[in-house]
Parts: structure tokens; sequence; C-alpha cells
């Protein structure tokens, strides 16, 4: 009897991981794109090393340890590995006076979490904080 239980037990485990039972579940990528007026440039500033907390009337404030900063032509379209840290925050701003109009969406692992469209106006960035497993409100104050 104990063979044929053997047999059943590794079949099982077999069928669990080729099903993606027992992968993890963790957060490993997110893809961010951004459309507005073709040729027009924004700069972006990318994180996954912050820490992010409620900072009290539905703000949350996040303390930045290290950025990247790209300057980007519209359309944006990239992915980032969040595999690591498991959280990314991006701050886009208008350059030179602009205003830009653009769309946005933010997907992690093909699950879109934001889509949106609005306005960045000059000295008022557009934000967004993705913290796995921790709730974020919608106004982000950050700190560099």
């Amino acid at each position: 009897m104990r063979p044929a239980a053997g047999t059943l037990l590794a079949a099982c485990a077999l069928t669990a991981v080729s099903c993606g039972l027992l992968e993890e579940k963790w957060p490993r990528e997110v893809s961010f794109e951004m459309r507005g007026e073709a040729g027009l440039r924004a700069k972006a500033i990318y994180a996954t090393n912050f820490v992010a907390g409620d900072g009290g009337g539905s703000v949350t404030q996040a303390l930045v340890f290290s950025s990247d900063t790209v300057l980007h032509t519209l359309p944006v379209d990239t992915a980032m590995s969040i595999a690591r840290d498991r959280r990314w925050l991006v701050q886009v701003e208008a350059l030179a006076g602009d205003t830009l109009d653009v769309s946005v969406a933010v997907d992690v692992d093909g699950r879109n979490l934001l889509s949106e469209s609005g306005g960045i106006f000059p000295d008022a960035p557009w934000r967004y904080v993705y913290v796995f497993n921790q709730r974020i409100s919608g106004s982000v104050d950050v700190k560099f």
C-alpha cells in the first residue's frame, strides 16, 4: 500500500507544480504607459528603493532613498522589474512650463491597476505609488 500512496502524492505534487499552484504570487514586473501629444517631453523619476505610509488625512507619504530620472518623449511604454522590492514609484513632471494632456496605464504582471487621463501642469507633478500588500491613497507626498 505504501508505494501506491507515494505514487499518488508524487502525482499530486507534479500536478500542482505544472498547474502553477505552488508558484510564488509576488509581483514581478510593472508596465507603465503614458500617451499624449507625440513629441512632447516629460521628466520621469522612477524608484523602488523607498518607504511609504499613511501620512494622515488620506495622504500617502513616501521617502525615496534612490531613484532614476529619465527624460521621455511621449508616448512612453516601459516595463521594470519589481521582484526584489515589490514596490514602485513614478513621478512625472512637465518640462519648461508645458502642460501635458495624458492618458496613463499601470499594470503589474499583466493586471491593470490604473487607467486614467488628465493633465500634468507646471509645478504640479503626477505621481503614482504601488506597494505590494499595503494600502496607498490617491494623494501622494514625495520626499527625495
